[in-house]
């Protein structure tokens, strides 16, 4: 399974295989030998690395997690890796094509038109809602603009870069 982990102000991929109870485990492709235990299901765990044992306490709230290690605190935000893509692709995908077209940025379902043809509308203002990997990805304005066209309505099925909407 792969994640993006963000701790205070870095990312990092973290890749964890887990095999007959052992982790393998690659810290932004490095690879780390990790045996973990878990003393207090699910907040309390032991890990040994290179000898060393370590004692870390993992709460969940609603931002993430907040992990207890040696004596320091760290919040951690960690996403699945397909997820953390996902919207990357959204805000990606969203951007001014050539002619001001919105194109879709990942094959999916329509499930909503937050707009109509004529409306005008501003920088973070919702424009479709996507179903992707069952996740729905509402896509945004990234600027001010007119509605010229709607090409697509709700349950209509999409592939990436089909054009959603053109705009003024």
């Amino acid at each position: 399974m792969k994640y993006r982990a963000k701790i205070e102000d870095k990312s990092y991929l973290i890749e964890i295989l887990e095999t007959d109870g052992d982790w393998d485990v690659r810290l932004d492709g490095e690879k780390i030998s990790i045996d973990v235990v878990s003393v207090k299901p699910p907040r309390l765990f032991s890990l040994l690395k290179a000898n060393r044992s370590f004692d870390v306490e993992v709460v969940k709230n609603s931002e993430g997690y907040v992990v207890h290690l040696e004596g320091r605190t760290y919040e951690c935000v960690l996403e699945d890796e397909k997820i953390a893509r996902l919207k990357g692709l959204t805000v990606a995908g969203s951007s001014l094509h050539k002619g001001k077209e919105l194109k879709a940025p990942m094959p999916g379902l329509i499930l909503a038109v937050e707009v109509k043809e004529g409306d005008a509308v501003k920088p973070g203002q919702g424009l479709v809602i996507v179903e992707a990997m069952k996740m729905e990805n509402e896509i945004r304005a990234l600027f001010e603009a007119k509605v010229k066209t709607v090409k697509v309505k709700p349950r209509q099925a999409v592939e990436r870069n089909e054009v959603l909407m053109v705009f003024e």
